[in-house]
């Protein structure tokens, strides 16, 4: 399993052109962003472990109702909506890591934590992006692009420690999601 930029960037591109149709409201676009940085995150290794699937889900359910808020917050500040934006989809994606385990199915059977998943980093990088959107020119290939970059590239930065349970042993130092 590795996270897939590509994989990630074409279904970003493919929401941006309203393939096979636009969100109809910022319910739907808050879901349909869940769903593609869920379907990313599934590939996320640290070394041997990978999400629990049924963590990964309950999570990209919470990503949904935070990513709405954060759209919400956004269309009530006006102008300034762009910066808010920027740091609620942050926090909405820290939320996301810090609270996901992570397993290896053995033998030996080991866990993960995540141990940090890097805040105040992705709301200046996407403040940018939108602010850069809304003047206009860039195409929706060009702001999936630099969408896919920003999350790929703070993905990589979480970081998980692995214990090995069964039989116990000692934990690993951090290790950044691949």
């Amino acid at each position: 399993m590795a996270l897939d930029k590509p994989t990630l960037q074409d279904a970003l591109r493919d929401m941006f052109e309203g393939k096979p149709a636009f969100p109809s409201s910022k319910a739907d676009a808050a879901a349909d962003l869940a769903a593609i940085y869920r379907a990313y995150a599934a590939g996320a290794a640290a070394a041997t472990t990978i999400p629990v699937t049924v963590a990964l889900t309950a999570r990209a359910a919470t990503l949904t109702t935070d990513l709405e808020a954060a759209f919400t917050v956004a269309e009530e500040a006006g102008p300034p909506g762009v910066v808010a934006l920027g740091i609620a989809m942050d926090t909405a994606l820290v939320a996301f890591w810090t609270a996901m385990p992570f397993a290896f199915a053995g033998p030996p059977v080991i866990g993960g934590v995540v141990t940090l998943a890097p805040p105040l980093v992705l709301g200046p990088a996407l403040t940018a992006l939108f602010l850069a959107g809304a003047a206009g020119g860039p195409t929706a290939g060009q702001q999936a692009q630099g969408l896919a970059t920003i999350l790929d590239a703070w993905t990589r930065t979480v970081t998980v420690v692995n214990t090995p349970i069964t039989p116990p042993g000692p934990a690993t130092p951090p290790i950044p999601l691949t």
